[in-house]
């Protein structure tokens, strides 16, 4: 869907209303309740932003169409003016002297007539009503109350706190009028809501910002929306919406600036302090007002008070509220501020977890710099709590002062999860040459060789860097770590699972001084996940996962293994391809709530995990949305190995829905089957031959064996480039189906596959086998080979593509009776559209059989779990709709029978006799080869 943006290039502000969305919940207590004779109101309250009145105008537009609905205009303005909210309803002026005739007049107005849906009242903000409005009000809501026949129907709004008019009150405690509370959105619902506003897709950090930024109020999430579009700080890319820069830095269109300047100056600088240096403790709050002072200010919502560890700390109410007031503070007094604030925490002896981070945020922002030791341990804290740009800017200020390797370190990551590779990778070289110790120079040669692969594409001299490293300090566990993860990465995985001296289910132990764990034992475990992943000890790989997880949250120190979550993406692919579909997504959830969303580069990969996931559930179009996402937080942080494998995903994903997306022109280019393996190994080196060690880990020669400052030999040919991996392949295979080369896209997946095998890679290549067997025949010899390759893989989802394959090939021919067992399989895994395509081809080899009324069931049961899939549309479905032989109608009503209507009901549906229904069944039963009802729910509603 395609984003309007004005001349210059960006996309225009928005006005008017949000879409309504939401509040299904409560409109349907408004409906009870108006269905209901003995309920004669409901009072809706909520705080403000939330959409009290815009539930009640649209519940209120509903009800137009049946029921009289008469809605007073209320407002703080006219809250003085005598019956200002009636007038319009009355005939002649407006008086308070008058009150008998206004209250009969308006109850003639509010009377249904015989036979007629009594009438809705709509008063929007009742606190607001006049004391002759109010009494007028209370008056005919307790004469509808206690009249014989059912009288008008109140809908009320009211702030949170207000207080309620002792009429509707009363009426409340006598069960006449019910209260519905109306909460701010959920996470969910405010992603419904971005999308229905902007037209386009939303990416998940985008929505996780909003939501967390406007906290589900619905107001400050319209106000927040415009002020980022306006500003350019949220813009489509690709066409999906993300966040060009922080929130923090949109300036709102708000009135609330106005609520400061009323207030005495030591409480004004009591919030200006909590704007610039973020939620205090208690005693600091007291130091700058009085308690009654402090309790004042909770009171009208300007701060709240909250127990953190065992220790109160005060914040303000809204984090826009830090803004305005940052904006409103002479730059003087917000130096002096600071530096108070950051001589009272070192009177404390910052000795909290985050006050080294404060205090360097502090001083920096009033003074321009602050000690480089203390700017890089906050910016160490910065990286813990994944904030990129705070970690940047920490450590360019401690090196402004000289050289620092942690603080290049830390730079250099930052600027490469912004995709800044060209000036993340001079960083990182000024680091290596300046690192002295062992682990220094290991830590600088792991980031350097990782930017050079994932940043710009160059295997070789990302391979050099460590061979540089080792011929500085020899092969280190670190290192060795980094060089099985960049030959995995490149297609070599049998190498990699050498160097690492892989193990049959074991893990690296600990190897620090103390017996703890290290930053290169995190790098160790994370190397074998990736291999164990890639060669189909896909279970072994989710356990290692998990583990390197734990051990790197519980690190001191990152500056090497930088972010607990990248190994949870990874854990969510594991689990993915050994068939555990439903923790694989709640693993890769858990992911993004793991870390912040200022770690760009890192959300890629957890929209593009969801991606396969929601295709692996025939879930196309999830797919699609998730793969989009992808492509686009990756071109906008830079980042063209992430970029082209979410192409891939997208143009896969497009594939199953029987199309070529204009994406596939994207794709890198593909090798020729003949050229995808290497013509010549790699010969011995000390950084790819496997050390002779203990089983569970790699180990190191003392020094190294290469000459000092020789040139590190290149690594041989990989199958296919750091950006052609094999789902690009994969991608390729499909787009050339689908535009008819049925032969050279065999040969291109079968070659990739038998390729991927001969490299150790049996995941990827049971997935690429698989897809030929989907496509059909030819599949003897695909068959073989794809349960030879399945055997080699953890797992139920090896499981059931062995024994699809085995199914398929069976000595007469594909055996329908084993292809439908797969079919029940593959969807109780939560894989539809395998599911799907088994059943329609059971439905063909049952058809080739003359079992018309087994290929009928089958072909049903296949067109019921593609209903599921999204609009699927692959090779293997295209003749199962053909299959069913019911018509239109009576698939209609088969489906209604299925679903538990009777006979009766579906008659009355379709204007007929219970008789012709009955008919119309049997026939139904007799075509799909089923004996009732029960059977018709097991074959349609799969």
């Amino acid at each position: 869907m395609g984003t309007p943006v004005t001349g210059d290039g960006r996309p225009p502000s928005f006005s008017g209303p949000l879409p309504f969305t939401g509040r299904d919940a409560e409109l349907e207590r408004l409906r009870g309740g108006l269905r209901r004779s003995g309920c004669r109101g409901v009072v809706i309250t909520g705080e403000g932003g939330v959409g009290k009145s815009r539930l009640a105008v649209e519940f209120a537009d509903e009800a137009a169409a049946h029921h009289r609905t008469v809605r007073l205009p209320v407002s703080e303005a006219a809250s003085h003016v005598p019956l200002a909210a009636f007038a319009p309803h009355l005939t002649g002026p407006a008086g308070p002297g008058e009150l008998g005739a206004h209250f009969q007049e308006l109850r003639r107005l509010l009377a249904a007539p015989a036979g007629r849906p009594r009438a809705l009242l709509l008063v929007d903000d009742v606190h607001h009503l006049d004391g002759s409005s109010l009494t007028l009000l209370s008056a005919l809501a307790t004469d509808a109350a206690t009249a014989p026949a059912p009288g008008f129907f109140l809908v009320a709004t009211l702030p949170q706190d207000a207080d309620w008019p002792e009429a509707l009150r009363s009426l409340w405690h006598q069960d006449a009028v019910e209260h519905l509370r109306v909460g701010p959105f959920d996470r969910a619902t405010t992603a419904r809501l971005l999308a229905g506003t902007l037209g386009a897709p939303v990416a998940a950090p985008v929505v996780r910002a909003l939501w967390e930024a406007g906290r589900g109020n619905a107001l400050w999430t319209r106000e927040i929306l415009r002020a980022a579009v306006r500003e350019g700080t949220l813009r489509p890319v690709d066409d999906v919406w993300c966040l060009t820069g922080p929130l923090d830095d949109t300036l709102l269109d708000a009135p609330a600036e106005g609520r400061f300047r009323g207030l005495p100056e030591d409480r004004r600088t009591l919030l200006r302090l909590l704007a610039l240096c973020g939620p205090l403790g208690l005693d600091d709050a007291l130091a700058q007002v009085a308690p009654a002072a402090l309790a004042a200010l909770e009171e009208e919502r300007f701060v709240t008070v909250t127990e953190d560890d065992r220790r109160s700390r005060v914040q303000l109410a809204h984090p826009w509220h830090a803004l305005l007031l940052r904006r409103g503070t002479p730059r003087l007094l917000a130096r002096a501020l600071l530096l108070e604030q950051a001589g009272r925490v070192r009177e404390y002896g910052a000795r909290r977890r985050g006050d080294a981070l404060s205090l360097a945020r502090w001083e920096l922002d009033a003074t321009g710099t602050a000690d480089p030791d203390l700017l890089v341990r906050a910016a160490g804290h910065a990286l813990d709590d994944g904030d990129v740009d705070t970690m940047c800017r920490l450590a360019r200020a401690a090196l402004v002062q000289g050289p620092h390797v942690v603080a290049g370190l830390l730079l250099g990551e930052g600027l490469g999860q912004r995709g800044e590779f060209t000036e993340s990778i001079p960083v990182l070289e000024r680091a290596f040459a300046e690192a002295r110790t062992p682990g220094e120079v290991e830590s600088a040669a792991a980031a350097l060789s990782q930017h050079h692969l994932y940043g710009l594409g160059d295997a070789d001299a990302a391979f050099g860097v460590l061979g540089r490293a080792a011929d500085r300090i020899g092969t280190r566990p670190a290192l060795t770590a980094c060089r099985a993860t960049l030959l995995s990465a490149v297609g070599r995985n049998d190498e990699a699972a050498a160097v690492l001296a892989l193990g049959e289910g074991a893990d690296p132990k600990p190897d620090g001084d103390d017996g703890g764990w290290t930053q290169a034992d995190v790098l160790l475990l994370q190397a074998h996940l990736r291999v164990r992943l890639a060669g189909g000890r896909v279970e072994e790989a989710a356990r290692t996962g998990r583990h390197a997880y734990a051990v790197q949250c519980g690190l001191a120190d990152r500056w090497t293994a930088y972010y607990p979550a990248r190994s949870l993406y990874l854990v969510a692919a594991a689990l993915l391809e050994s068939g555990r579909l439903d923790e694989a997504e709640r693993t890769a959830l858990e992911g993004q709530e793991a870390m912040r969303d200022a770690v760009p580069a890192l959300t890629v990969w957890f929209a593009w995990v969801r991606g396969r996931i929601a295709l692996a559930r025939g879930l196309v179009t999830d797919a699609l949305s998730h793969f989009r996402e992808a492509r686009a937080l990756a071109r906008l942080c830079g980042q063209p190995f992430a970029e082209q494998r979410a192409v891939a995903g997208l143009v896969l994903a497009a594939a199953q829905r029987g199309c070529v997306p204009p994406e596939a022109e994207a794709l890198a280019p593909a090798c020729a089957p003949e050229d995808l393996t290497p013509a010549w190994g790699p010969r011995p080196d000390p950084l790819t031959t496997a050390a002779p060690a203990s089983p569970t880990r790699a180990t190191a020669p003392a020094a190294p064996t290469r000459t000092p400052g020789a040139q590190p030999r290149p690594p041989a040919p990989s199958p296919y480039t750091p950006l052609c991996q094999t789902d690009t392949l994969r991608a390729h295979g499909w787009v050339l189906l689908l535009r008819g080369a049925d032969g050279p896209a065999r040969e291109l997946m079968l070659g990739a596959a038998r390729a991927a095998l001969g490299r150790g890679e049996a995941t990827v290549a049971t997935a690429l086998l698989h897809d030929v067997l989907r496509w059909g025949p030819p599949g003897g010899a695909v068959a073989g080979e794809l349960v030879s390759a399945a055997a080699l893989v953890q797992g139920a989802l090896a499981e059931v593509r062995a024994a699809h394959a085995a199914a398929v090939n069976s000595a007469d021919g594909p055996d329908p009776a084993a292809l439908e067992a797969v079919a029940e399989r593959m969807g109780a895994l939560g894989l539809h559209l395998y599911a799907a395509e088994a059943f329609a081809e059971a439905a063909g080899a049952w058809r080739r059989q003359g079992r018309a009324a087994s290929a009928a069931r089958a072909a049903a049961r296949a067109l019921a779990l593609r209903g599921r899939c999204q609009e699927a549309a692959t090779p293997a479905l295209a003749g199962a709709a053909a299959a069913v032989p019911l018509s239109a109608r009576e698939r209609d009503i088969a489906l209604m029978a299925a679903r538990g209507r009777t006979s009766r009901e579906i008659a009355e549906t379709y204007v007929l006799s219970v008789r012709t229904v009955e008919n119309h069944l049997g026939r139904i039963y007799r075509k799909l080869g089923v004996t009732g009802r029960a059977d018709l729910a097991a074959v349609l509603l799969a």
